[in-house]
């Protein structure tokens, strides 16, 4: 039998940059992964419904540049004991700051782990290794924020017929205009409007208000296409 040869065809994902693997599969939890960034990607492992939220949330803010997940962090306790911390989330901002996430639900915040993230924040932050460090719960995922990080995500790949049809949709438009004319000037329905949401997440058009993303949003024009 002669081997097969394969050309094109689509390139898997970049392994996980980060220092722990994650949980493949669990009985008594959620576990899972998730792919942020251009082109392939890179992928994300998860260990919990929360973390794969907080991941959603953090990746798709607009000041996020870079977010990688369970980054290695050697710390000490009051008796000078060396101890490792995998830090759930690293976000790397476009202004280069560092942010550290301990994702936790409220009820599992006890006052002992809270008083090690403090010591371990206060190490991180005099080593030069984040600039803060946070912890995130469930009172951090906003329901706006969340739905349109998803939105986003499942609109993130380019389409090189619907995205200049949206382009020059928005090159002629003036003024605040409802989303759903623009829509309907594309004339592509449901491509039209995932061509406009990549515009938003782009920052070429900005919401009149923080809401969920639909036909019924006002937008406008914040940057040339």
């Amino acid at each position: 039998m002669s081997d097969l040869s394969l050309s094109g065809g689509i390139r898997l994902p970049e392994p996980s940059r980060g220092d722990r693997k994650t949980q493949v599969g669990s009985t008594q939890h959620f576990t899972g992964g998730i792919v942020f960034g251009e082109g392939h990607g890179v992928r994300h492992g998860l260990e919990s419904h929360l973390e794969a939220n907080c991941a959603m949330v953090l990746a798709y803010r607009p000041d996020t540049k870079e977010i990688i997940e369970q980054v290695r962090f050697e710390w000490f306790d009051e008796f000078g004991e060396i101890h490792n911390h995998f830090i759930d989330f690293v976000v790397i901002r476009r202004d280069e700051t560092v942010t550290g996430y301990a994702v936790r639900p409220i009820e599992r915040a006890s006052r002992k782990y809270l008083i090690e993230l403090a010591r371990i924040k206060a190490q991180a932050i005099s080593q030069g290794v984040l600039d803060d460090f946070r912890l995130f719960t469930e009172d951090d995922v906003c329901p706006v924020e969340r739905y349109n990080a998803g939105l986003f995500h499942s609109a993130r790949r380019p389409d090189c017929f619907g995205d200049p049809v949206a382009q020059d949709v928005v090159r002629s438009m003036t003024g605040v205009v409802r989303m759903g004319d623009l829509v309907e000037k594309t004339r592509l329905d449901g491509m039209g409007f995932r061509a406009l949401v990549r515009l938003i997440r782009s920052g070429h058009l900005k919401t009149l208000g923080y809401e969920r993303l639909s036909h019924d949003v006002m937008v406008f024009k914040a940057k040339e296409v």
